[in-house]
């Protein structure tokens, strides 16, 4: 099955929901760091019952994690990066598939990339063609 291709205005929709996820989302692996590296310093000793506290913490929080990203799966985005909040919208550059970028904490999509440049190649949207754009 061929994947879903947005418009800039398509994918800009979806933000609000997006935005959500994604913030749940970091919040919550930023929480399995910080738990693991506590697991990680406890397990220095003997296991105690704060390190399986810590550990059943964790296990609840992987499930969390999933939940949330399966989430995604309806809207057909992709989730690139999970500290950074990255996801890639696939979109259409005539016949080259292309990915519409936006990272959590940007208000809207304003950039793009190929599919083998990822985020280090990112380019301003006013570059892509006024039909890509929607407009």
């Amino acid at each position: 099955m061929d994947p879903r291709h947005f418009t800039l205005a398509q994918a800009n929709r979806t933000l609000p929901f997006v935005t959500r996820v994604v913030g749940d989302l970091v919040a919550k692996a930023a929480e399995y760091r910080r738990l693991d590296a506590q697991r990680r310093e406890l397990a220095t000793g003997a296991k105690t019952a704060e390190a399986e506290q810590v550990e059943r913490r964790m296990e609840r929080l992987q499930g969390e994690l999933e939940k949330l990203a399966a989430e995604l799966g309806p809207i057909g985005c992709e989730l690139k990066d999970l500290d950074r909040g990255l996801i890639d919208f696939p979109a259409r550059l005539g016949e080259e598939s292309i990915y519409l970028c936006w990272k959590a904490g940007e208000a809207r999509i304003d950039f793009w990339h190929t599919l083998d440049s990822g985020f280090a190649g990112r380019r301003p949207i006013a570059e892509l063609p006024a039909a890509v754009r929607g407009e």
